[in-house]
């Protein structure tokens, strides 16, 4: 048989519908707030020219990209190349990607990066069945606060060697690089595809398509501390000197390959939308508590939302609604995060936080919900 409510139980449950309601909406906005915080799709690109040398500071998330892509040399030419950039690290502190060569199908094709100290060089070369494998080396106390520092990484057929400020630092006899890996749109002061802001200074890149001597290496290592670069012609594919001090272009003394171009709004180039999971997992620490955060920091949300919808139906469709509710929150706020470029967008955290929705809406029961909106003042007590 039916209950029949009275005036005073219908006024009663209307209002605790619209503190649920009021909740809920405020737990949607606290979501959207802590999680598309700063809002900004077009962040200004923090690169500034240097007022008294040659060169570029990125003094926060920076940018610089190449108009078109770099043009491998010719297989005639053989398989051999050498890479030589010229900066000045801020820090020792940080682990980031300073400079990236981007294929079509490869965003991440070839990539120097800072990892403290150390220098990593990575090389993702395809598997051909859509697949990626990376392989890559590390040179320790490469990097330190506020030091120039030339590296020089030369490779030909017994391997690839490394460089630093003109002197031998290590060889890797089983690494080797080709040409075309030093090819496509260059990105210089962050990842290609993640948000990794580089802080320092670059001064110069030269890209050649023979493999360095060591008295070559010597001799570059001269030209690029006395502020004339790197000016040896011979089989040069791009050279980037930073001399022009003003403007939104880094040009290429090889006038046949593309300048670089710093953007009004930093940007991140190749950005993956909704990354999926099996790309985004990793075997650490940090990862195992990011996952545990974004269950827990769904449940008060599952909880209320269940709250909410039990006041009309049955415990389980309550349950089912809340988590289908904040499954598709969290949708939603990783499509929004794909056009942040402060924040990343994977398929991990919607199935993170759909269970912490689940979990925070099986919690949910009438006699709790009662006692939690009366602890918060919200309900009078009976």
């Amino acid at each position: 048989m039916r209950k029949i409510l009275s005036v005073n139980d219908k006024l009663m449950m209307a209002r605790e519908k619209k503190i649920l309601a009021t909740l809920c909406g405020i737990a949607v906005l606290a979501m959207l707030f802590a999680t598309l915080w700063p809002f900004n799709p077009f962040p200004p690109n923090r690169v500034s020219w240097l007022a008294d040398a040659n060169g570029v500071r990125f003094g926060g998330p920076g940018v610089a990209l190449s108009k078109a892509p770099l043009l491998a040399a010719s297989s005639e030419e053989g398989n051999s190349c050498s890479l030589e950039l010229l900066l000045r690290p801020a820090s020792a502190d940080v682990s980031t990607t300073i400079l990236t060569f981007s294929g079509p199908d490869n965003p991440q094709q070839f990539a120097v990066r800072q990892w403290l100290h150390s220098l990593l060089v990575t090389r993702d070369t395809p598997t051909g069945q859509n697949t990626l494998k990376r392989t890559k080396f590390d040179v320790p106390h490469v990097f330190q606060p506020e030091k120039l520092a030339l590296v020089t990484v030369t490779s030909g057929p017994s391997g690839t060697v490394v460089y630093l400020n003109g002197r031998h630092a290590q060889t890797f006899s089983k690494f080797t690089i080709l040409p075309k890996d030093l090819s496509g749109q260059i990105v210089m002061g962050t990842s290609s595809v993640d948000y990794q802001p580089w802080p320092g200074e670059i001064s110069g890149l030269a890209i050649y398509s023979k493999e360095l001597a060591a008295s070559e290496v010597e001799q570059h290592y001269a030209k690029w501390v006395d502020g004339s670069g790197s000016d040896d012609p011979d089989r040069a594919v791009a050279r980037y000197v930073f001399a022009e001090r003003t403007g939104n272009e880094i040009h290429n003394s090889v006038a046949t390959q593309p300048s670089l171009e710093i953007p009004s709004y930093f940007q991140i180039p190749h950005k993956v939308m909704l990354k999926p999971v099996w790309k985004e997992f990793e075997e650490t620490k940090v990862y195992l508590i990011d996952v545990v955060v974004n269950v827990v920091g769904f449940m008060p949300l599952g909880f209320i939302f269940a709250a909410y919808f039990l006041l009309a139906h049955s415990r389980g469709k309550a349950i089912l609604y809340a988590t289908l509710a904040g499954g598709s929150l969290s949708f939603l706020i990783e499509l929004l995060q794909a056009y942040i470029p402060q924040r990343f967008s994977g398929t991990t955290d919607i199935i993170t936080n759909t269970l912490g929705a689940l979990l925070g809406a099986m919690l949910a029961r009438p006699n709790l919900v009662g006692y939690v909106l009366t602890r918060m003042k919200l309900k009078d007590a009976s």
